[in-house]
């Protein structure tokens, strides 16, 4: 971990995007990695189950402030790009990793925090992690897609988890000619709840 700790030698969140390795899915910027896990509300003991954790930035976020998480990740690049964020960070022991699709991955343990960063199946992954949510467990989806966003708020409230939606749009500096222009990133949605 001391490789890390000396880029990274805070507690907070948002760990600089540049010292992640990018898988082909991308990387969730570290502002709404920040916004992720402020919504998880988090007391840095949870155990959280990462649903297609991508380049497992967002579990790296939730393992550097103490939770235990279980991360499941179905495409082989974006595994082997978790792995070595995970190795990078010297959180091996916090983070599980797990290939698979998670419609189909058995579970035993039982989660605080369920987030969802990759949203494929998204109906038939809930279906199998939802039993696995504890009763005032808190359900985090991140979508970019509006179909997505539809299909989420539909997925809680069928089971009778009344979410709140929550539109995030980024613009950050850059220069331009020896001046400051904001350039925009895709708008982030996420869609959370509580168990009841």
């Amino acid at each position: 971990m001391s490789s890390m700790r000396q880029k990274w030698q805070y507690k907070s969140t948002g760990i600089p995007d540049n010292l992640f390795s990018r898988s082909k899915a991308g990387l969730t910027r570290e502002e709404i990695r920040s916004i992720v896990v402020s919504k998880a509300r988090i007391r840095g003991n949870e155990r959280i189950l990462d649903v297609g954790t991508g380049s497992g930035s967002v579990s790296i976020e939730f393992a550097w402030l103490g939770c235990d998480v279980t991360a499941v990740e179905k495409d082989e690049e974006n595994f082997e790009t978790a792995r070595k964020n995970i190795e990078k960070f010297g959180l091996k022991d916090k983070i599980e990793l797990i290939s698979g699709e998670m419609e189909h991955v058995n579970l035993s343990d039982s989660f605080d925090v369920i987030f969802f960063g990759g949203t494929d199946n998204l109906e038939k992954s809930f279906e199998n992690v939802f039993k696995h949510l504890k009763t005032g467990g808190r359900v985090i989806i991140a979508a970019v897609r509006l179909e997505t966003v539809v299909e989420a708020i539909e997925v809680l409230k069928n089971r009778g988890i009344n979410p709140e939606v929550l539109n995030i749009c980024l613009n950050k500096g850059k220069d331009l000619g020896g001046k400051t222009a904001l350039a925009p990133s895709y708008p982030v949605f996420l869609i959370y709840g509580d168990k009841k």
